[in-house]
């Protein structure tokens, strides 16, 4: 199974990874990391509406091989991902003792689950689970020498610099550290985490970025984005799936009396791979959260279980720690769902069928195994924001060799060839809304420092960012925006400023070329 592990993820970079990208998610955290990787400090010479640390990771391949750090960092996600699902399945198996020769299935399976069909980019959520997961390996580990408490506590805290929402994972696994009496380690983790705080404070102190960060966190996450993403969301996937919750208990509750463990376990993952197969043969999108309910309600059921298990037997609190992990990725105001981090629901699926895993059959594992990737093949044919995998024929290597390997359609093949072209021809330029790699693949740098220029992401500098425009004299390529999903002329006001009060120079097929009257 160990060898399966290192297959599937090697299967996954060659047979995914390649295809299909589009202007905004998939370049939007590397775009800043070139910026930054370029002299920029994140917050005070450009808005970052996130703690930085995810950009500045993403930006270290980039002191390495410029050509080659987005190719790097995009198929480091699938390592990412499975490299915590097992790094989660570790610590779990040896704190609830149980038996190591299932760790890599369990593993594998929270692997695709995470995985999904989610696009291989650079992303914060997915940096915070890594970095918080790897914190608490280290401070989980059965020898608890101080310094592996202080190496857990770095990555605890740069996880939660990874995203606002992981600012919550630091103290519980303080919690967790107290509720099992394990005090010299909870104060090693409150002194060093104290120090780190202190240090990061006297950083961005000395870069006059101290007073932007603050404003700028919260300029999009006040208090009700808290509880739309991270209550709300879970109450309305039990609102609006009730019916069918009361059918899936009633079955699993007949197959657990009358059939086996391990036929249970079985019919409890055919009962999901149903659902998400379903879904992605109705085309219908796994990031609307009322699409995918299922994993809120295995959150809810699994996080509940292990409350009420860790009452009587303290072992079982490592579940609440891995599940609170689950729920603070989950709170975004962009993809709101504990999907990303799914190891804790498959342990709770298989504690509450197969004994603890203690009797799980050889049969059961691959057939499992086989459901769940034959489910995401069927979700990988439509790639994030891309068209059918069958018209991703087109190299974008063939344009621009820091994106080779990487295939899309013929339409977005056309817009990054336009974007050379006007390239050439232009000095200082920007692009705007959303050509989030344009200026890396271009290299070239961006003269205002961010790529994604939606209202919210500009942290109320609108007035600002207009000055900076004109003061630097740029030339803007506008992406044609009318009838965009995103609605640019509600969302991205710096860009309908520059189309209805620049001057018009050129027209194209896929921009418009504006400079100042």
């Amino acid at each position: 199974m160990k060898y399966l592990f290192f297959t599937i993820l090697i299967l996954y970079i060659i047979l995914y990874g390649p295809f299909g990208i589009d202007e905004g998610d998939m370049g939007s955290i590397f775009g800043i990391s070139w910026s930054m990787y370029n002299g920029y400090f994140p917050h005070r010479d450009f808005v970052y509406i996130k703690p930085a640390f995810s950009p500045f990771f993403h930006s270290i391949p980039l002191y390495f091989t410029e050509d080659y750090a987005y190719l790097i960092n995009r198929y480091l996600y699938f390592v990412q991902v499975f490299g915590y699902s097992y790094l989660a399945s570790k610590i779990a198996f040896k704190l609830l003792k149980l038996p190591k020769k299932h760790l890599y299935f369990i593993a594998i399976i929270g692997a695709l689950v995470s995985v999904h069909n989610y696009p291989p980019m650079p992303w914060n959520t997915i940096d915070g689970i890594f970095f918080s997961v790897l914190g608490l390996f280290f401070i989980a580990k059965e020898s608890k020498k101080w310094w592996w408490i202080v190496l857990g506590t770095i990555c605890l805290c740069l996880g939660a610099l990874c995203k606002q929402s992981f600012y919550f994972f630091p103290p519980l696994v303080g919690l967790f550290l107290l509720y099992r009496k394990e005090f010299k380690a909870f104060y090693v983790l409150v002194v060093s985490g104290l120090i780190f705080i202190a240090l990061f404070i006297l950083l961005f102190w000395w870069q006059d970025a101290l007073d932007p960060f603050i404003e700028q966190m919260f300029s999009f996450t006040p208090g009700s984005s808290l509880i739309d993403t991270g209550i709300k969301s879970y109450y309305l996937a039990i609102k609006f799936n009730l019916l069918y919750i009361a059918l899936a208990v009633v079955a699993f509750w007949l197959m657990k009396k009358n059939a086996t463990p391990n036929l249970t376990f079985l019919f409890t993952h055919v009962l999901i791979v149903s659902v998400l197969t379903w879904l992605y043969y109705k085309n219908e999108s796994l990031y609307n959260p009322m699409k995918y309910g299922i994993i809120h309600i295995l959150w809810l059921f699994g996080v509940l279980y292990s409350i009420i298990k860790s009452i009587k037997h303290p072992k079982y609190a490592i579940l609440v720690v891995l599940f609170g992990l689950s729920w603070c990725a989950s709170i975004s105001n962009g993809y709101n769902s504990p999907i990303s981090f799914s190891a804790p629901s498959i342990l709770f699926i298989s504690i509450i069928t197969v004994r603890e895993i203690s009797t799980i059959k050889k049969w059961v594992a691959p057939l499992i195994i086989s459901l769940y990737l034959g489910t995401f093949y069927l979700g990988y044919q439509y790639p994030f924001n891309e068209a059918n995998r069958s018209a991703l024929n087109y190299n974008l290597g063939d344009i621009y060799p820091r994106l080779q390997t990487i295939h899309t359609r013929k339409d977005r093949y056309d817009k990054f060839k336009e974007l050379q072209f006007l390239a050439n021809k232009y000095d200082n330029f920007t692009i705007l809304p959303s050509m989030t790699l344009g200026h890396y693949i271009t290299d070239t740098v961006n003269p205002i420092g961010v790529d994604w220029v939606f209202n919210h992401h500009l942290a109320n500098e609108l007035e600002a960012y207009k000055k900076m425009l004109s003061d630097k004299n740029l030339t803007i390529f506008i992406e044609n925006f009318e009838n965009h999903k995103d609605n640019y002329e509600e969302t991205s006001l710096l860009m309908m400023h520059v189309v209805n009060h620049w001057k018009l120079i050129d027209t194209y097929g896929h921009f418009r070329v504006y400079q100042q009257p």
